[in-house]
């Protein structure tokens, strides 16, 4: 039995789809959030995802404010002119399938029992791979299962904590220590592995260049594109670029 692990899309269609072609013989599949916002391609990663059809769908930070676009109100003017543009574009079944991801907890996808969480912690604690071991287990719903699986902080790694595995598989969408690739993992029989494939970033490039009201904001356009390629989604800086300089992808 073949699980696919995925998290943090962020509207990068290109990125999951090259999952998908990657791992057409997975049984199941899970989704840790972050599905939409704020990519150029968010129609068409919903309908991937859509076509996936994962066993679970997380609810993530971002899948949150487009259920409720006021969570982003006080953000900086660029990223909210952006992310009304996406809002606006949205399919009229998005709003639908997103209010129907789940909360985290305990789930048996493919009879595994794993806990399930996106990843967003109250600050300043944050799930990143030197983190101290007490903030995993805040993660940790009932302690009754071999994996604990979390998203959000796009780096993908795997802890060890008193006999629970505890991974992040990366993101898809928005890769941050320095490599343009999307990350997953999958569970084969029990065990979990790491997993990477590289896309051709051109088609979100391009609908990233159809989006007129970033014209307002050349720089922050430009940041964007440059987030991408050289594969620090959120710039090139601490903590990103010591865990890349670690080798974490």
């Amino acid at each position: 039995m073949k699980l696919l692990v995925i998290s943090d899309i962020h509207g990068n269609a290109e990125a999951l789809r090259a999952v998908m072609r990657a791992e057409p013989d997975a049984d199941h599949a899970i989704f840790l959030g972050d599905a939409l916002l704020s990519g150029p391609q968010a129609n068409e990663t919903l309908h991937l995802l859509m076509e996936l059809n994962p066993d679970i769908a997380i609810m993530g930070n971002h899948d949150e404010e487009i259920l409720n676009p006021s969570l982003f109100a006080n953000w900086p003017d660029e990223w909210i002119a952006l992310n009304e543009w996406i809002l606006e574009r949205l399919d009229a079944d998005a709003h639908r399938y997103i209010s129907g991801f789940t909360q985290a907890g305990c789930y048996q996808p493919g009879g595994l029992s794993l806990c399930l969480h996106h990843g967003e912690l109250e600050k300043p604690a944050n799930a990143l791979p030197d983190a101290p071991d007490e903030t995993f287990q805040m993660m940790n719903a009932d302690g009754d299962h071999r994996y604990l699986l979390f998203g959000h902080t796009h780096i993908q790694f795997t802890r060890q904590i008193n006999g629970l595995t505890c991974i992040n598989p990366g993101s898809v969408g928005q890769p941050r220590c320095g490599k343009l690739q999307a990350c997953y993992g999958v569970i084969t029989d029990g065990d979990y592995a790491p997993r990477q494939v590289t896309y051709d970033p051109s088609p979100w490039l391009d609908a990233l260049d159809e989006i007129k009201v970033l014209k307002a904001y050349p720089k922050f356009h430009r940041w964007l594109r440059e987030g991408l390629l050289d594969g620090y989604g959120i710039g090139k800086r601490e903590p990103w670029t010591r865990y890349a300089a670690r080798g974490y992808q």
